[in-house]
């Protein structure tokens, strides 16, 4: 990713097309015409969801595309009120992205409180936040001399992050755990992205549960899956614990495999997801069923550890699993993604329109509203991944072992609020600056 790739990005081009296509069911390319003025991507980004689109019908049938500032401006405001996931990114980005799991960047997520703090949630390993030993619960308390407050009320996480080039600089004062302040410098690099934040095997009363949180639905994620399910295979756990509170999604093949070791079947028709396009495109519906792997596990119940962050693939797992597993969730509702997108590149941009709608083996899905958690449980930053004592992790166990809630309040079905989420974009996938 260091410097100009576009030549290797175009050797290698053609195998990555294939594999996304693989990964996220149909692909595309090409311009609508040789030109690449804003007015012709703006007449591409019309006329595919004119086809493609799942809710083609309602899309404004004319467009006068010198009207339109952008690609992007113009698919704002074709999409319909429910679709807040339509998005448009940088084609070489989401190749790096989602086929060798890297991102320029500094390499750490963190969450804005209630009181304007500002907390680390998770660092990736091999990213310049790692190898400064940043950690979770840290404190940032200024970037580039600039209290956060000043950050979040007037200059904003764009502009003080800056590009996102290799050695774009950054200093932060950080409060460790322990109450030292540290001068932190960092500077951005490729980030070879973790997408397996944590694995243990936590001894929950007579059960041996399985504890995995799971960032992430990138390629790069079967490999390390792989690996952490013969660790679970090898220790015999009997229950596992599935924490997706910071997952946004990715690639439903994936998902299918995270799914299948999870369910120990050999029936070729136990089906993870029905996948539905629009009525013009019903020869693209593609039916994903469970895959018979090594390692799988017996699983006599799951917990899933979800927030309002928790979406998209994330949810189909959730969703897929429902039909031949006890399976409860612990967290907060989920961000109601039900539905999909067939990436299509032009212009050196990658449009993701939402094109098809998922469903399990009982044709449950639709879920826009977001699935809701069995049992409510607040994130706090102040506990490390695996750490019991952690709200949510701790409800998740005694959900496990008890298969009922710790208290009598069950979690309310509310709906992730669209005014404070109104857009998707491959930064929901990233997940860190």
């Amino acid at each position: 990713m260091a410097g100009n790739k576009t030549n290797q990005m175009l050797n290698y081009r053609n195998i990555i097309t294939v594999l996304l296509c693989s990964l996220l069911l149909s692909c595309s390319g090409g311009n609508s015409g040789d030109e690449c003025s804003i007015p012709e991507q703006n007449r591409f980004v019309h006329e595919l969801l004119l086809d493609q689109y799942f809710w083609y019908q309602e899309v404004e049938p004319t467009l006068n595309y010198k009207d339109f500032d952008s690609p992007e401006q113009t698919l704002d405001f074709l999409k319909v009120d429910i679709d807040r996931f339509s998005y448009i990114a940088d084609a070489e980005e989401f190749y790096n992205l989602f086929t060798q799991g890297q991102v320029i960047k500094y390499g750490f997520s963190f969450l804005v409180q209630s009181d304007n703090t500002v907390q680390i949630r998770y660092i990736f390993d091999d990213s310049a936040a790692g190898r400064a030993g940043l950690q979770r619960g840290d404190s940032i308390l200024s970037i580039n001399n600039q209290p956060v407050a000043q950050i979040i009320s007037t200059i904003g996480w764009e502009a003080i992050f800056g590009p996102d080039e290799e050695g774009y600089p950054v200093d932060m004062l950080v409060r460790k755990s322990t109450g030292d302040i540290v001068d932190i410098h960092m500077e951005k690099s490729v980030v070879n992205i973790n997408t397996v934040l944590h694995r243990s095997i936590i001894e929950n009363g007579s059960d041996k549960v399985a504890y995995l949180v799971f960032n992430s639905f990138l390629s790069t994620s079967i490999a390390e899956l792989t690996e952490v399910f013969a660790e679970f295979k090898a220790a015999a756990v009997n229950k596992m614990v599935l924490d997706l509170r910071y997952n946004g999604g990715g690639s439903v093949t994936v998902a299918q495999y995270l799914a299948s070791w999870m369910l120990n079947t050999s029936a070729t028709t136990d089906l993870f997801a029905l996948l539905k396009h629009n009525d013009k495109h019903q020869d693209l519906n593609q039916q994903y069923f469970f895959k018979s792997l090594q390692n799988e596990l017996a699983l006599e119940q799951i917990t899933v550890i979800t927030t309002g962050a928790t979406a998209s693939a994330s949810e189909m797992v959730i969703n897929g699993l429902k039909p031949f597993v006890d399976i409860k969730t612990v967290g907060a509702t989920t961000v109601g993604k039900p539905v999909g997108m067939n990436p299509t590149e032009f212009c050196d941009k990658m449009i993701l329109p939402i094109t098809f709608s998922g469903y399990n083996q009982d044709g449950e899905g639709e879920f826009f509203d977001g699935i809701a958690a069995n049992c409510g449980a607040e994130d706090n930053l102040d506990f490390a991944f695996g750490d019991t004592q952690d709200p949510m992790l701790k409800e998740a166990l005694f959900v496990s072992l008890n298969n009922v809630c710790s208290s009598s309040a069950i979690a309310q079905k509310t709906a992730i609020n669209k005014t404070a989420k109104p857009s998707y974009s491959l930064q929901d996938i990233i997940g860190v600056y």
